[in-house]
């Protein structure tokens, strides 16, 4: 295959992706994320975490607003037992606002909280985030795959700051 075929072939996909589909109207999603956390908080590690979200679009279709409820289970350094954490935050996303595949980036914060092992930490403590990922919408339904960063402090005094790398998969529904 030549190079013209290759071009023309991308720029007809590209259109494509980007033309609007009937019946994608709606501006709200509820979603479940699965996946895993990457942590470097008292000792390192990999924990599953999973996460409810709910989005909606504000003032242009392209701009979202996210609210986020996360739970994973850290298996922390010196711990007899996981630490579980709660993660509480809201995120402004730009998503590219096309019908058939929407990249997006985000930024936001919130409060996480330890349910255990929590001695000497603050709880709840604030957070910041940021996000790359993509939705594809199918029918009514809307797949999801996002790496999510996030920073805490978890303790007042401390001058280092805990950090979390999340991958996850998820569906959502529009509505």
């Amino acid at each position: 295959m030549g190079i013209r075929p290759l071009v023309l072939s991308s720029f007809v996909l590209i259109l494509l992706s980007v033309a609007p589909l009937s019946g994608q109207t709606t501006g709200r999603e509820l979603s479940l994320a699965v996946g895993a956390m990457s942590f470097d908080a008292s000792g390192t590690g990999t924990a599953p975490m999973a996460a409810i979200r709910a989005a909606a679009s504000f003032g242009a279709p392209w701009l979202l607003g996210e609210l986020s409820l996360g739970y994973a289970s850290l298996d922390e350094q010196f711990s007899t037992s996981n630490t579980s954490i709660g993660v509480a935050e809201a995120q402004v996303q730009a998503q590219l606002p096309a019908s058939r595949f929407r990249p997006y980036i985000g930024l936001g914060g919130g409060l996480l909280t330890y349910f255990n092992n929590a001695v000497g930490r603050s709880s709840p403590t604030p957070t910041l985030s940021a996000a790359v990922g993509a939705r594809i919408p199918v029918s009514a339904l809307v797949l999801h795959g996002e790496f999510r960063l996030r920073g805490w402090k978890s303790r007042p005094d401390s001058d280092g700051t805990n950090v979390g790398g999340e991958l996850t998969a998820g569906v959502g529904y529009f509505f």
